[in-house]
């Protein structure tokens, strides 16, 4: 999906842990890459691609799942639906018991 103008796109909400661990994430990527590309230049030019491709995408797919559950669980923890104003939502907060109250 692309967006000829920037108030179209969606925002995307992030606090600063968020921001701290996907640039942590990011250098740990780079590290990899680096990492691949030594160990495979230290092997024939012949096995050149599959010794890279075998060292960064062993490393690379932990960072990324990493990554991805990571950034969900330093989300805030906020509770804020549209509907968290209504009546039996407020009953439900309080004491959890929504029969008593209906």
């Amino acid at each position: 999906m692309f967006f000829n103008n920037d108030s179209d796109a969606p925002k995307i909400r992030m606090n600063g842990r968020q921001k701290l661990f996907i640039c942590a994430i990011d250098l740990g990527i780079v590290i990899e890459l680096c990492v691949a590309m030594a160990c495979a230049t230290a092997v024939p030019p012949e096995d050149f691609t599959p010794t890279f491709m075998k060292t960064f995408f062993a490393t690379f797919l932990p960072t990324l799942l990493l990554g991805f559950g990571g950034f969900r669980k330093l989300r805030d923890r906020t509770d804020t639906p549209d509907n968290a104003d209504t009546p039996d939502n407020a009953a439900n907060a309080t004491d959890g018991n929504a029969a008593e109250h209906i």
